[in-house]
């Protein structure tokens, strides 16, 4: 496809974003301007927030000090269980600011709890540092959410972009500690080992979609630091033995250099005898749903979302059924 054929609204709100930071070039400029301007033009599109009566800010101890976590409630969250989520920005940027929108959105479209975290940050924070914070963020969320009245009988993780290699490094770490493991998982437009060299990155990799092949390189050489030359697995987890996972849920953005890396991870998945499910999002682009309040399509793919993660907290529900006819998203307050 062409970039004309990526959703108008999509192109629409991206100009938006473009007028803010004409030209941005994170790679070229030191770490802490290249993130401060990354993190305002992702939270250009947030505003209005969507309303929920209960959002607080707690801190958690991680393992080289205070964490940021913050707890999206809705009215009468569901006492089964909640979701634990969290971010992408290639382990370089965003926040539970950045995400403030689509998180109260997945709160209001599953009727749970949703739990997000600030983790540290590459490069001044290679691996394995995110992914000790996102443990940490795990465990805080089991041994603290339900005086802080998160129900934890079943936890989800989701995470997109970077923060789907987080959520799946995760699980795949309480899995070989013989802990318990999440529920489920939703990997969203996810980056699970670098230098894959797919149809996707050929197609779309010059940048003219959004994320190009150099700068996911960039994010990668930052991320892994020291590591990079052997990266561990959970740092790479493509590569690990995925066998024993819980049912996962795989999004992918057509459109996305990252898209072919997806539908990978999910045959991966599949020949080691993991329940999946896989759903392509038509004329999309990575980051798309962060734009829930100007793009219909990233509206409706969120609602998906919240479909499967319910299931993953009430077994029994259709949401992981692959030929489940289509539905319109839910009223959610927007």
């Amino acid at each position: 496809m062409e970039p004309h054929q990526i959703d108008p609204e999509i192109l629409a709100a991206r100009a938006l974003q473009a007028v803010a930071a004409p030209g941005l070039d994170v790679t070229a400029l030191p770490s802490h301007e290249a993130r401060a301007l990354a993190d305002g033009v992702a939270m250009l599109l947030s505003e209005p927030l969507p309303d929920l009566p209960r959002v607080e800010d707690v801190i958690l101890r991680g393992p080289q000090g205070g964490l940021r976590g913050r707890i999206y409630a809705p009215a009468t969250p569901d006492p089964r269980g909640s979701l634990l989520y969290v971010h992408g920005g290639g382990w370089f940027a965003c926040n539970v600011d950045t995400h403030e929108r689509m998180l109260r959105v997945l709160a209001q479209a599953t009727g749970l709890a949703v739990f997000a975290f600030d983790y540290r940050l590459s490069p001044e924070h290679p691996y394995p540092a995110a992914l000790a914070d996102t443990r940490a963020a795990w465990r805080w969320l089991r041994e603290n959410g339900p005086a802080r009245g998160i129900p934890t009988g079943r936890i989800a993780v989701a995470g997109d972009s970077a923060g789907a290699n987080l959520a799946l490094a995760l699980a795949l770490g309480e899995r070989d500690a013989a802990c318990e493991a999440p529920a489920g998982l939703a990997l969203l437009y996810g980056c699970f080992a670098p230098g894959i060299e797919t149809g996707s990155q050929r197609r779309y990799g010059d940048g003219a979609y959004g994320l190009s092949t150099a700068r996911m390189a960039w994010y990668w050489r930052n991320y892994l630091g020291p590591a990079g030359e052997a990266p561990a697995l959970l740092a790479t987890p493509l590569h690990a033995d995925l066998r024993g996972l819980p049912p996962t849920f795989v999004g992918v953005a057509e459109l996305d250099i990252l898209a072919d890396e997806n539908r990978l991870l999910a045959e991966r998945l599949a020949a080691s005898g993991v329940q999946v499910e896989l759903e392509v999002w038509p004329h999309t682009t990575h980051g798309f749903l962060q734009m829930t309040r100007d793009v219909a399509a990233a509206r409706s793919a969120v609602a998906s979302i919240a479909r499967a993660i319910r299931a993953f907290i009430v077994p029994g529900d259709d949401c992981m059924a692959g030929d489940r006819p289509a539905q319109p998203p839910p009223d959610l307050g927007m």
